[in-house]
């Protein structure tokens, strides 16, 4: 089954499918003429000499320079040339290819003045598995993803690199292997080619599909924590947490109301009430489910916009110069993003804390060491926790707040969306291992129970755990027991372990 694009309704599911599915993609027919209608739009303007900038003008301080008619394709290629200068390491294979799926649904829009040739040409390269290189470093995400996208631009024209079967190789010899011609760059293709958001949508759109893993992961973890801590469910009751109606609030409340039910280890403490990181993870999860469906809208908006510029207004037949190209919205959802994930690893290395320090959980050994004082347990595993915490802490600074002015003061104001999601990324690859300490704590505490008396789900949950990792009978490295678990979570492998996930409707 192939997804269909037609600049206007592309999906974050559809993206999740097509990069770990392969799905193929297919243009909707009746985009097509909107394509060949911008196209010949532009073709007027040169034909008439009209003056539009990145047609027949330079680019950024250089937009008042004209440029003469047979020195337009020059500039096209010039373009792509002087601007792939991007450096550090290749972004991965699924953030490259989805960034090209977006590039090639905002161009599908029809308000971008490319060609049919140029358009098919990119989806041929998507459809035949390419993994364009594409350096990381380099988009102030602003004037578009100018760095990256001109270094996947290179391959339509026969440059650039690619791995394509397994192998890096030229775009010379990719459109040789595909038996398909370099592309002949029209006016204004290059600039429709770089001038948009496309990169920081990708990488945020692989940040969404991890983060929604590892929220799930979160989940999971606060089951384990809660039935491990004999915590009170009556907090999650949902005649009190209607009482502050916030939608992530009350889905998350009676989703652990419900799959506590059936514990008899919760409310079994002599606690009239629980320490905040377990009394109070529907008002801080909560807000994080929120805010990461804040982000799913902000990013499927984006992906269907026209983002670059100067950007052909169909019905008037007139071409407008602004600002699409601007990252802001992804810039701030992504730092936003970054807080909520941050805060969720803040909480979880209290509970880890509270199941570790046995003045705290009253009747569990110190570090959940079988034998304390010879033997540490969990007491170093808790120091990484606090390492990969504050690490993102220092991570969660918003790139959107450091712009930096660049070509001439032309462009005086930038959104940084391309780094803020970056550092997303390792916010989310660091929540995911923080995840899984709390998830082997809370086994580990969970043994010195009655397990007879655990729920369900929990149960569940620690069983999965176990079958990574084996309880702590005596000290050993848990670095693997750790990392393997992690990468469980952040592959969304823990997603059925909920059975009552899916009638919550969290995402």
């Amino acid at each position: 089954m192939s997804i269909i694009i037609d600049g206007v309704s592309l999906s974050l599911d559809e993206i999740e499918s097509f990069i770990n599915l392969d799905e193929k993609i297919e243009i909707k027919q009746d985009s097509i003429s909107r394509i060949e209608k911008s196209f010949n739009i532009i073709k007027e303007c040169i034909d008439t000499d009209k003056v539009v900038y990145g047609i027949n003008t330079g680019f950024g301080k250089l937009c008042n320079t004209i440029i003469n008619k047979e020195d337009l394709r020059k500039l096209q290629e010039n373009l792509l040339r002087s601007h792939a200068v991007g450096v550090g390491k290749n972004l991965s294979r699924n953030e490259a290819r989805a960034s090209i799926l977006i590039r090639l649904n905002s161009l599908v829009k029809g308000n971008s003045g490319v060609s049919l040739e140029m358009v098919n040409l990119i989806l041929k390269i998507l459809n035949n598995n390419v993994y364009p290189l594409i350096p990381e470093m380099g988009s102030l995400g602003a004037s578009g993803d100018l760095a990256p996208l001109a270094h996947f631009a290179l391959l339509l024209i026969g440059e650039g690199e690619c791995i394509y079967n397994g192998e890096k190789i030229s775009g010379k010899d990719l459109l040789k292997h595909l038996k398909l011609k370099p592309l002949v760059l029209q006016p204004k293709e290059g600039l429709a080619l770089i001038n948009g958001t496309s990169v920081s949508s990708g990488i945020f759109a692989n940040n969404l599909i991890k983060a929604k893993s590892v929220i799930i992961g979160g989940i999971c973890a606060v089951i384990l924590s809660l039935s491990a801590f004999l915590a009170r469910r009556d907090a999650f009751s949902p005649a009190l947490n209607i009482l502050k109606p916030h939608k992530g609030q009350m889905l998350i409340a009676n989703l652990l109301f419900d799959v506590l039910s059936d514990s008899k280890l919760t409310n079994s403490a002599p606690r009239i009430q629980d320490p905040y990181s377990f009394r109070c993870i529907p008002q801080v999860f909560g807000p994080v489910i929120d805010c990461y469906n804040y982000c799913k809208n902000v990013l499927e908006v984006e992906i269907n916009s026209a983002t670059d510029n100067p950007l052909i207004i169909l019905d008037d037949q007139e071409i407008i110069s602004g600002g699409n190209f601007h990252g802001e919205p992804i810039a701030l959802a992504a730092d936003f993003l970054s807080i909520s994930l941050s805060v969720l690893g803040e909480m979880s290395e209290r509970r880890v804390n509270q199941l570790l320090d046995s003045n705290l959980n009253g009747d569990l050994n110190p570090f959940l060491a079988s034998n304390p004082g010879i033997e540490s347990g969990f007491m170093i595993a808790q120091y990484t926790d606090a390492a990969l915490v504050s690490r993102n802490k220092i991570l969660s600074f918003p790139a959107s707040l450091t712009s930096v002015s660049v070509s001439g003061e032309q462009e005086d104001f930038v959104s940084q969306s391309a780094n803020a999601n970056l550092k997303l990324s390792e916010v989310i690859a660091n929540l995911s291992d923080i995840i899984a300490i709390e998830m082997l704590v809370a086994s580990q505490a969970l043994e010195a129970r009655d397990m007879e008396k655990t729920g369900k789900v929990a149960k569940d949950i620690y069983n999965y755990v176990r079958s990574i990792s084996g309880p702590l009978k005596e000290d050993r490295s848990l670095s693997k027991d750790i990392k393997d678990l992690s990468n469980k979570v952040l592959a969304g492998e823990l997603k059925n372990l909920i059975p009552y996930l899916e009638p919550y409707n969290l995402f």
